[in-house]
């Protein structure tokens, strides 16, 4: 009885022994913090951002479209032509033009030159985007006897053909204009879109830059 005691005593002391020297196995050692493994070197390192693919190919932003510059519109003036050129050569011939006006949302400027005769009225709209430049001249000829309307309006209207644009044709935009007053036509000169129209009493001619 008292061996077998002494042997059970024996084998527990080997047992403990040997879980105590697993434990100290387990434990850390100084090449283990040296170096960590695969696992600790992955989460030292820094994480990349993440990409989409194709991101680079997205269509920008609302913000981002509103930021970059928008090609400007091509100029709507009659180029070379000031309405200083049309306003003053009008008093010259005995009209009153107006001071420049404000008009509409976009501000356009406008002169408003006015001639009475006796056998009807003169009536020429200048309008401008800026105090430099001219966008479209309209005139009308009114005649107080429609049967001279057409009479009235060539000698006016051909004289206002004439006016000093860039690259003007003057003598054949005057001829054209005469030629046609009465009729609904139009052509284009140097440049410059010349409209004629009217109805009974009144003729009229637009002038400005084409369209395109």
């Amino acid at each position: 009885m008292r061996a077998k005691l002494l042997a059970a005593t024996v084998a527990m002391a080997i047992l403990m022994v040997g879980c105590g020297e697993e434990g100290a196995g387990q434990g850390s050692s100084p090449e283990s913090e040296a170096e960590p493994g695969p696992s600790q070197a992955k989460q030292a390192q820094p994480k990349k951002p993440e990409t989409v693919k194709g991101e680079v190919t997205r269509k920008p932003s609302k913000e981002q479209q509103k930021s970059e510059p928008k090609p400007e519109p091509a100029s709507r003036n009659i180029p070379g032509l000031t309405p200083q050129d049309v306003y003053l050569n009008l008093e010259n011939r005995g009209f009153k033009c107006s001071e420049p006006e404000l008009m509409g949302p976009d501000n356009e400027v406008r002169w408003t030159c006015e001639k009475q005769e006796a056998n009807g009225e003169y009536l020429v709209e200048i309008n401008s985007s800026d105090a430099n430049s001219v966008r479209l001249v309209e005139v009308w000829v009114i005649s107080d006897d429609p049967a001279r309307a057409d009479a009235l309006a060539q000698d006016f209207l051909g004289y206002v053909a004439t006016v000093p644009s860039e690259g003007a044709q003057p003598e054949e935009a005057k001829a054209w204009v005469e030629q046609n007053v009465g009729s609904k036509a139009s052509a284009e000169f140097g440049g410059v879109s010349y409209t004629l129209g009217g109805r009974a009493d009144r003729r009229f001619l637009r002038l400005e830059k084409p369209e395109g």
